[in-house]
């Protein structure tokens, strides 16, 4: 049906665009050919007048003899033949003095414009019912002393006129079929040629549409099919990288959900039912609070998120110190950081480094970006900390020891839902979208984050991992 319509309306399109400029070529070409023929006969017949006019005046005044008569129409004769025109010679009552054919009268109406001094007289018709088919009448006075003393009509056939401009006509015909059925080919073939990758894509979305991921089109060109073809293809790329990663969001908050949500259930049903031995039911309920917390936290990660997809969602941009916000957030994670026997190497190019954000999210970035660095450091290293200005900007940044980040994660390692390594230990697991909430709140203060993951030392499998953000200066 697609390859119908448009094969349709191109075809239609292209052959009444055709017509419409072969038909305005046609009637132009004709019009102004027959206008042409008309005006060169008059300057012929013109050219032909003032030869006859002394001839004509001095037949109708002097009265030649019988001789100088023959002479006279065997003149006419001779310039009807050469003029393909019949010629007519009256005086100004009308009465016929010469005539190449067989006329009884002129035309009064014409023989008046000849004696208002009308030097020439062009009318097409059968004058005055002389002629059974239509004349180009060219009338021309014939003068004596100054004085209009008779009048030459010359009349040509039109369709003498109008054989060359015929004859052009059904050249513009011909050529005009002949186009048309060129052009027909050529629309068909590229008709087919347009039609053919829209329904590829037509047929791709409907698979697409069906849940088959996987569809892509094949590109043929650079032109804007091929284009369309390759957008196409980045979308269906993208369809199917979000496919995935929400199949495997769904998979890991339901186990997510699942583990808090089975651990607070059977140890809360342990301690109701009096199973829990006495001394254990305090270590239950510290259990208990501590699946609680990570549940609030995977919910409230997952309302975070849908409020900032929304375009209500507002920053409430303020004036604060980013050197005195990371010692806070310093101070939250010592506990971890001692745990985990971890040197902290803290570098502040400036005491204090005023920045504009909304600190309560700018506090949430870096104690999401701590909090990665100390759960996935090597215990016994070194995490670094460092604050400084260039170009204008304040900058962040966090660093540590670990397994690092694989080459081909880190373009996707702030995608939401996205994990580098889905086989880690429990409690190195997450949803998938602490570093996507670090990514939408700078991208909401205009702002940038990126992370670098270089070996740390030849012959060890440790890699530096860094974190970096900017923020605008106060």
């Amino acid at each position: 049906m697609l390859k119908k319509g448009i094969f349709s309306r191109l075809c239609m399109t292209y052959i009444a665009i055709l017509l419409i400029v072969f038909l305005f070529i046609t009637i132009a070409s004709t019009t102004t050919l027959t206008q042409y023929m008309i005006n060169a006969q008059k300057e012929r017949v013109l050219a032909a007048g003032k030869t006859l006019e002394y001839w004509t005046a001095t037949y109708q005044i002097e009265q030649n003899d019988a001789r100088s008569e023959r002479a006279y129409k065997n003149s006419l004769k001779s310039w009807s033949q050469l003029l393909g025109t019949q010629i007519t010679v009256s005086n100004m009552d009308g009465e016929i003095v010469s005539s190449t054919t067989d006329v009884s009268s002129v035309p009064a109406e014409y023989l008046k414009k000849i004696a208002a001094g009308k030097r020439v007289v062009v009318k097409q018709g059968n004058f005055g019912g002389e002629f059974n088919d239509k004349q180009l009448t060219i009338g021309v006075p014939a003068k004596y002393n100054g004085t209009i003393v008779g009048a030459m009509f010359f009349n040509t056939p039109m369709k003498t006129l109008n054989a060359t401009t015929n004859e052009i006509a059904e050249m513009f015909i011909i050529c005009a079929a002949l186009s048309i059925l060129a052009a027909f080919i050529l629309v068909y073939i590229q008709t087919r040629r347009i039609s053919k990758p829209i329904a590829e894509i037509n047929r791709a979305v409907r698979n697409i549409a069906a849940g088959n991921y996987a569809e892509r089109v094949q590109v043929t060109g650079n032109d804007e099919i091929g284009q369309l073809a390759s957008s196409f293809n980045f979308m269906a790329d993208s369809i199917e990288n979000l496919e995935d990663m929400r199949s495997g969001f769904i998979s890991d908050v339901s186990h997510e959900l699942r583990t808090p949500m089975t651990s607070i259930s059977g140890f809360a049903q342990s301690i109701l039912d009096g199973t829990a031995p006495e001394e254990k039911r305090d270590e239950y309920l510290k259990i208990i609070v501590d699946e609680s917390k990570r549940l609030t936290k995977l919910v409230n990660d997952l309302l975070e998120m849908s409020k900032m997809s929304s375009s209500e969602y507002q920053l409430s941009i303020e004036k604060f110190d980013l050197n005195e916000l990371v010692r806070v957030c310093i101070i939250s994670l010592e506990s971890r950081i001692t745990e985990r026997n971890l040197d902290l190497n803290v570098d502040f190019e400036s005491e204090a480094l005023n920045v504009l954000g909304d600190k309560d999210a700018i506090q949430r970035v870096i104690l999401n970006l701590m909090d990665n660095a100390v759960k996935f450091s090597y215990e016994n290293t070194t995490m670094g900390i460092r604050t400084w200005t260039r170009n204008k900007k304040a900058y962040f940044s966090i660093g540590n020891f670990g397994a690092g980040i694989d080459q081909k994660d880190l373009s996707n390692i702030f995608n939401r839902f996205y994990k580098t390594d889905k086989s880690r230990r429990r409690e190195k697991t997450g949803a998938g979208l602490g570093l996507s909430l670090c990514k939408n709140i700078l991208t909401l203060h205009k702002q940038s984050i990126w992370v670098e993951s270089n070996p740390a030392k030849e012959g060890t499998d440790a890699k530096y991992t860094t974190f970096t953000f900017t923020l605008e200066l106060a």
